[in-house]
């Protein structure tokens, strides 16, 4: 077995298992991990999510690190915001404005595009994401289409900055609660939520298949009914 300790902020732990050897990829900070969370480790690396008291303290000691070492080292984050049809900068100051204007947001996080390249999931996509890292908010380049309706694009970008604002890092080692109790009360009295989420039910196989093909959206007036399945599978793709 060899270890090698990189920069990785991300996929901070990577196994490559080979008929020879195991090289575990390690972030740097590993290097000084103490006793238990090396344990904890060795754990992971033996059953996985079968070991799950092991896995809820190595997540929440990485994620402690990584916060730290993001705070220390600040990454300049560089992300297109105006697209070919939606300029999600213009849309994120209203939103600053309104929704969030009595919200202590700190720094604001980086507005842009995602990567535009095929998705190979032929079942969900995921729409937006927020990076607490980088403190960064990609939407799918599949939005930003003259197809999808800019309300629906606010929504997104209404949920990811949602994330942003109400981010902090978790306490003590448990299940990371991502879509908790406040953030559900803010975003069901979001103006155009049940209207997003009637959008999205109605046009996620189209916008999956544009997203696999690297297409524009072309809206589908009639759509076949989505299984019960995809409903709650899409939910939580944010």
């Amino acid at each position: 077995m060899r270890v090698r300790y990189g920069r990785a902020r991300h996929q901070v732990v990577r196994v490559e298992r080979g008929r020879a050897e195991t090289v575990v990829h390690l972030a740097g900070f590993f290097a000084h991990a103490p006793r238990e969370i090396q344990q904890a480790l060795a754990t992971w690396m033996r059953s996985g999510r079968r070991a799950p008291r092991a896995t809820r303290e190595l997540d929440h000691w990485i994620e402690q690190r990584v916060r730290a070492l993001a705070a220390a080292a600040p990454r300049e984050v560089r992300l297109e915001a105006r697209g070919r049809h939606h300029d999600l900068a213009r849309i994120a100051a209203e939103l600053l404005g309104s929704e969030f204007a009595g919200d202590a947001l700190g720094d604001a996080p980086a507005i842009g595009w995602g990567r535009a390249r095929g998705s190979r999931s032929r079942r969900s996509l995921r729409l937006g994401s927020f990076d607490p890292v980088d403190r960064a908010v990609r939407l799918h380049p599949v939005l930003d289409s003259r197809g999808v309706p800019e309300w629906f694009v606010r929504y997104v970008l209404f949920h990811e900055l949602l994330h942003a604002v109400l981010d902090a890092p978790s306490r003590k080692p448990g299940r990371r609660i991502v879509h908790g109790p406040e953030f559900r009360r803010r975003e069901r009295a979001y103006r155009d939520h049940s209207r997003a989420l009637e959008w999205e039910k109605r046009q996620i196989h189209a916008l999956i298949r544009c997203a696999r093909a690297g297409e524009p959206f072309v809206e589908r007036k009639t759509q076949r009914k989505p299984p019960e399945r995809s409903s709650w599978l899409q939910k939580l793709l944010f």
